[in-house]
């Protein structure tokens, strides 16, 4: 088994890495000789740790499949040290190869004792916010902007391993060594796209709004800042996000929209006169002037300005206005406009 050690510096730090890549976080990736862990090995596993803003990559680099359980044990004395994992499609590949690598060994690894994020998993959370073709390593390090040199996968480099196995060949032992610590230092770059799914449940603070045009425009800010500025057209409106800010604006109706009272059975509908009564003051007239009230009768005229919602929101005890009672278009006037309503459409739009 071979050792081999690269520092560098992290050039940025933020709320994410300082979240996901503290000193207690172990990043790792494997490389072996297929996908099936009871056909084929391990052949090298490469880790990062951080210290401050100073990174280290180490890679366990075994020259044939008799030092997989020397790269094995060094790997496990490693995760000693640290209670998280990160990695990208880790939990799924990589953990699950190293779990029945060392069932072949009658070697009891601890690595499912720990805190395990992988970061494929949890980017794949933030699919309403990203328009990504997949979520593959390389496909975010693209959205990311950082381009490898390394040009193979780790399908490419299976004879790539065995021609240095074989023959001891060094161009083949540095190809296989540039790939995986650009697969583990990328993966260290691209953990800003870790900020995308922590949007959707960080805290958002309303900072102001205004109205014109039969537009409504809103600020709001967040504790995160994107790496890249995203935007989004809904019917109802888009927002745009750049930095720790996201801009929204929404769509104005004026005119006049209808507010349904919830307890129609209160009342009744005058047929001749097209309105409702209570029936306390009802029940003397006519029977063939009046019918007990559906919902759809059981409305309230309203003209002005009035802001429309996204389709199934929970606005709560907002009262609500529609153009008729089987609409699906909703409307709050806008003088029920509040910053916590606000701020629930931003997190409703950035969810949907």
């Amino acid at each position: 088994m071979e050792i081999i050690n690269n520092t560098y510096k992290l050039e940025k730090a933020n709320r994410i890495y300082d979240t996901y890549f503290d000193e207690n976080t172990l990043f790792f990736d494997i490389e072996c000789t297929g996908l099936s862990p009871r056909k084929s090995f391990i052949y090298l596993i490469g880790y990062a740790t951080r210290c401050g803003n100073d990174i280290t990559i180490t890679q366990l680099l075994a020259k044939n499949e008799s030092e997989e359980i020397e790269i094995l044990t060094e790997f496990e004395h490693v995760m000693e040290s640290f209670d998280k994992l990160l990695g990208f499609n880790s939990t799924r590949f990589d953990e699950s190869f190293i779990v029945e690598r060392c069932r072949k060994y009658n070697f009891a690894t601890k690595i499912k004792s720990k805190n395990h994020i992988d970061m494929y998993l949890r980017s794949t959370k933030a699919r309403c916010l990203l328009d990504l073709p997949n979520y593959k390593q390389k496909t975010i390090e693209e959205f990311l902007g950082l381009h490898r040199d390394d040009k193979y996968n780790g399908g490419e480099l299976i004879p790539v391993y065995q021609h240095y196995s074989l023959m001891n060949d060094e161009k083949s032992k540095e190809l296989i060594l540039l790939h995986n610590f650009e697969d583990v230092k990328g993966m260290i770059f691209i953990t800003d796209i870790l900020a995308y799914p922590e949007l959707l449940t960080t805290d958002l603070r309303y900072l102001n709004h205004t109205i014109e045009d039969n537009k409504l425009r809103f600020e709001i800010e967040t504790d995160l800042e994107l790496p890249n500025p995203i935007s989004k057209q809904r019917e109802y409106g888009l927002y745009i996000i750049k930095n720790n800010r996201i801009y929204v604006t929404l769509n104005l109706f004026e005119g006049e929209l209808y507010t349904f009272l919830p307890d129609y059975k209160n009342y009744y509908y005058l047929i001749n006169e097209d309105i409702i009564i209570p029936k306390s003051i009802g029940e003397s007239m006519d029977k063939e002037c009046r019918r007990p009230a559906k919902r759809a009768d059981c409305k309230v005229k309203k003209e002005g300005q009035f802001l429309a919602l996204p389709e199934k929101i929970d606005i709560g005890t907002t009262r609500t206005f529609k153009p008729t009672y089987e609409s699906k278009e909703t409307y709050i006037d806008i003088l029920d406009i509040t910053p916590t309503l606000l701020v629930k459409v931003c997190r409703y739009m950035l969810k949907h």
